[in-house]
């Protein structure tokens, strides 16, 4: 896996042509903004606007490729300056350090501002200081005929930090001044510009970027096989249509997640199923920003959603965390507009919820999940439902059965064959499937590890009901393993009892202090049967 993919496709390290050449998602909002700031001549307070979506869906790239088409269009560059302000920009806490930080800024862009800086600093211990730094900035772009256009990324972590006061202040200088124009861009939707009492309430006008569609997500995999030199793209593309839309869904069309899986969507040896924890590594601090970035409830609410995978409905989320239905519901409500959840429709009133971005959940679960080897397997079983179709996973379960026999097998690849194996069991390839289940046998030992993907499989088994299959098994393993799985074995008592009375009274046996494991087995079987039938 190519560890620099993502700081090649940074718009942070590009040139300005690099990331104009580069740019082949978001072309639609691109336009629209860009027509509109070239057709305005800004003789009068203009439109602002909000491009709003979580990290990863091209805010940055957006802002950016407006900075560079302005500084590009000789009509434009005369009477406009576009000034491009960081992620990251913590000095902003009032809103004079607002102005002063624009003045800064356009000293660099343009010589003509050079001292604007120094000029506002003359007047820092008046009162009315913030109010003299507005009207030095507007004054200084009345005399050089020029026009500002604000670029600011995360706007909403400065806007935040304004009191009301400040919030109002400048919502009244941007209704009314014709010389400065933001385009902001928010990682939320926020609150303020919905909320009817507040100064921002439908002020800007926003711009929500969605995840890619099926023809945008084509045409950004071609561009990325060009970047990172994969000649044969064109070929991949072309003979994996099902793949790119496996993967739009797997990252909910969010294009830094897929620059971050591209490696795996061109890899078709297999061996990239055992770079999937590294890759769960690089995207943590994506993911990580996403829930610190939620209120305490909200990251309770994602929380249940994301464990559990299925669409939840809001009664059983609202049970989880103990709250009124109805609160959850506002909270959902806003979980939805910031893109997190995707609401499923069940009829016209009632709705369930999932998390948006099928790999952000299954990062979720791998590093949240409670008993961490067992979401060892479960991520990626939800992995490999979503990424393969039916047939490519009983292609890859069959060419594990080699890996398998040589017993020389890596712990990782032991979880990928098991998953593959379940895959097969569950599309009722039974024969197949046995012969997998004798396999693992063949390579059972004393190790934890083992015994608990076997007593998995055992367990997949009884949800299919091949209880005679298992029950032969069971006798097949080695006297010293016996004990491992005793409770397994009690349970496969229970689903035999209907078939031999003899077998219900050995269940019956089960002492104290098997009688609460057995009852979570058997529990976990009906499980798996509801979810198969």
């Amino acid at each position: 896996m190519q560890t620099s993919n993502l700081s090649l496709y940074n718009p942070n390290s590009l040139t300005d042509q690099e990331l104009v050449d580069r740019f082949v998602v978001r072309k639609k909002e691109f336009q629209r903004i860009f027509k509109d700031i070239k057709n305005s001549e800004m003789k009068y307070p203009e439109q602002h606007y909000i491009i709003e979506a979580q990290r990863g869906y091209g805010k940055t790239t957006l802002l950016k490729r407006i900075y560079f088409e302005i500084k590009r269009d000789k009509e434009l560059k005369e009477r406009l300056i576009p000034v491009i302000f960081p992620e990251e920009q913590y000095n902003i806490r009032k809103l004079f350090k607002l102005w002063e930080v624009a003045a800064q800024h356009l000293e660099m862009e343009s010589s003509e501002f050079l001292g604007l800086y120094d000029e506002m600093d003359k007047y820092s211990e008046l009162d009315d200081y913030e109010d003299i730094c507005f009207k030095i900035l507007e004054q200084k772009l009345k005399e050089k005929n020029k026009k500002l256009i604000l670029l600011i990324d995360n706007i909403s972590d400065i806007l935040k930090k304004f009191k009301l006061k400040e919030q109002q202040k400048l919502r009244e200088i941007l209704l009314t001044s014709a010389e400065i124009r933001i385009i902001g861009a928010s990682s939320e939707v926020l609150e303020f510009t919905f909320d009817y009492g507040k100064p921002f309430y439908d002020f800007f006008k926003p711009i929500r970027l969605k995840g890619l569609n099926a023809e945008e997500t084509k045409e950004f995999l071609g561009k990325l096989g060009e970047i990172f030199d994969k000649k044969d793209i064109n070929e991949v593309l072309e003979s994996n249509k099902g793949k790119i839309e496996a993967l739009r869904r797997l990252t909910g069309g969010v294009p830094r997640t897929m620059i971050l899986l591209f490696d795996i969507f061109v890899d078709n040896s297999g061996n990239a199923f055992k770079e999937l924890e590294t890759l769960l590594d690089r995207v943590t601090p994506l993911y990580k920003h996403r829930m610190d970035n939620l209120s305490p409830v909200q990251q309770e609410i994602a929380d249940v959603i994301a464990l559990n995978w299925d669409a939840i409905t809001t009664k059983e989320i609202a049970d989880k965390i103990r709250m009124q239905s109805k609160e959850v519901s506002a909270q959902l409500n806003q979980l939805e507009k910031n893109g997190v959840i995707t609401k499923i429709a069940i009829n016209k009133k009632n709705y369930m919820y999932q998390i948006t971005e099928r790999f952000f959940n299954i990062w979720y679960l791998m590093r949240f999940g409670g008993k961490k080897e067992k979401h060892k397997v479960q991520w990626l079983v939800h992995f490999l439902e979503t990424w393969c179709s039916r047939e490519e996973l009983e292609e890859k379960a069959l060419m594990y059965m080699d890996t398998l026999k040589t017993k020389e097998v890596y712990e990782n690849e032991f979880d990928v064959t098991y998953t593959l194996a379940e895959s097969l069991l569950c599309n009722d390839l039974i024969e197949e499937s046995l012969e997998k289940a004798h396999l693992f046998l063949q390579l059972a030992n004393s190790t934890d590890e083992y015994n608990r993907i076997i007593n998995e499989y055992f367990i997949l088994l009884m949800a299919k009901k091949q209880y005679n299959s298992l029950f032969k098994l069971f006798n097949e393993i080695e006297f010293k393993l016996k004990d491992k799985f005793k409770p397994t074995y009690y349970a496969l008592m229970y689903f035999m009892k209907n078939q031999n009375q003899e077998f219900e009274i050995e269940y019956k046996k089960v002492g104290e202090e098997l009688e609460e494991t057995v009852e979570e087995i058997i529990e976990e079987v009906k499980k798996i049967e509801e979810k198969y039938k």
